[in-house]
């Protein structure tokens, strides 16, 4: 580590956040690192009690949740007495929050509040707020997670990350440079990386020399791929974290290949910021139970744990737009294991990926998105795919092909989707140019848009 790294953890970081910001991340950010000496009950028993506390002001300052509870047949919010309790409570939906956002606004955070919204990689833009405290709070468990991997407060790192929107002004982009100097980051925009200028991403990461790399995973899976293609050289950083999309073992494996250091993959969204991340024995990603309520449910509504389920999800620091049980469109398997590390906080044992990623068929099957990064891995003439289901009975498939394309591969790949369909399931080929990111900067591998 850097002297400015050393220097900027110990004294830049907490006076300029204290004194100069007047926020809470410093202080917030200390309070949570000693919380992972606490055992597992002490942690869930903090959780309860933040918990609590976030459902009374729900009841008594949020006119939406007082009237959905109700009509769910909860009297008085003292019934929700525990975490089983608490599973009863209905669920909340984008559909809920886009048609009653300002019920779900407590007057004392009316015009106060951070806005926020989503990328959109569902097709609809998700908007939110949260107040200046939770708006710290996840800041700091970011960079707790971030940091236990390698990746904590003043280490040099590089973002292979989105940008912002439209034409910034020249005050603008000094500003937002000097920014991230300060914070000891360089950010490169993924948004314009195509197959012709991958050369300069590496030519900035062997200039940059990072310490460590955080990047969505698709970029810098691609990165890798052309590293180990043409037999390059890359500066090798300490750690690489990964976010955003989901990691499979076959990218994890080429792209510790070609930077020679060890991948840790991460988990989040723009609603609660990082929700879990791996540690270094990678048995699974660590849940932010200090600040979050994370549940999975099957599709009779009901908690479960070690299969396959929907996320629900609850902050437990955001009283200026609480979203309390809220389904964001994932789906994971919560882990019955406890880590080695001896990290007391719960584990996911797999993201599997959003709702929206499973092909459904007529008869009543479902194909998880996750099948189609495995099976096209295998052909070496299809650059980049994407799956897309408009109706029940096919499904379209558009490919990035080079010179080592073979047609037939078409019918290999029809024949393999339908062992998994259970029925001839109706698959249109279309050989394009590129296919295009998401708002956001994401690469969906699979749409479904039943």
């Amino acid at each position: 580590m850097s002297i400015y790294s050393k220097l900027y953890r110990d004294i830049i970081f907490p006076f300029y956040s204290s004194f100069i910001k007047k926020s809470e991340v410093y202080n917030e950010y200390s309070r949570s690192l000693t919380r992972l000496n606490w055992s597992k009950s002490e942690l869930i028993d903090f959780q309860w009690q933040q918990l609590e506390k976030l459902l009374h002001h729900c009841w008594h300052n949020v006119p939406f949740y007082k009237e959905h509870w109700k009509q769910s047949g909860i009297t008085d919010i003292s019934e929700i007495k525990n975490l089983d309790d608490f599973a009863k409570l209905p669920v909340l939906t984008k559909q809920d929050v886009a048609e009653h956002y300002d019920q779900l606004i407590p007057s004392i955070y009316k015009g106060k509040n951070i806005k926020k919204a989503t990328g959109g990689s569902t097709g609809t833009p998700f908007r939110f707020e949260l107040n200046e405290l939770s708006n710290d709070a996840r800041q700091a468990i970011m960079w707790r997670g971030y940091g236990w991997l390698g990746l904590g407060l003043g280490v040099k790192s590089l973002f292979l990350w989105g940008d912002n929107i439209g034409e910034a002004s020249r005050l603008r982009a000094l500003k937002e440079n000097l920014y991230h100097r300060f914070y000891n980051r360089k950010m490169v925009s993924t948004f314009t990386m195509n197959l012709n200028n991958l050369e300069e991403y590496i030519t900035t990461i062997n200039t940059y020399k990072p310490e460590a790399i955080i990047s969505y995973v698709n970029p810098l899976y691609k990165i890798a791929q052309f590293i180990n293609q043409n037999n390059m050289r890359v500066f090798s950083p300490k750690t690489l974290l990964t976010g955003a999309e989901p990691l499979y073992d076959f990218q994890r494996i080429e792209i510790e290949k070609a930077f020679n250091a060890k991948v840790y993959n991460t988990y989040g969204c723009r609603e609660f910021m990082l929700i879990a991340a791996e540690c270094k024995k990678q048995q699974g990603l660590h849940i932010n139970i200090d600040h979050l309520v994370v549940e999975t449910l099957n599709e009779k509504k009901e908690p479960i744990t070690g299969e396959v389920g929907d996320i629900v999800i609850t902050d437990l620091m955001n009283y200026g737009m609480p979203l309390i049980r809220y389904v964001n469109g994932d789906r994971a398997t919560l882990s019955t294991s406890a880590c080695t590390c001896g990290n007391p906080l719960p584990m996911i044992e797999k993201v599997n990926g959003r709702k929206s990623d499973v092909i459904k068929t007529i008869a009543g099957h479902m194909i998880p998105g996750e099948l189609f990064p495995h099976l096209f891995k295998e052909f070496e003439g299809i650059t980049k795919f994407q799956v897309k289901q408009s109706n029940i009975n096919n499904i379209d498939i558009y490919l990035v092909t080079n010179e080592k394309f073979n047609p037939s591969d078409k019918q290999l790949i029809t024949e393999e989707i339908n062992k998994y369909s259970k029925q001839a399931l109706a698959i249109n080929f279309h050989i394009v140019d590129d296919i295009p990111l998401t708002s956001s900067g994401k690469y969906r591998v699979t749409i479904s848009e039943l």
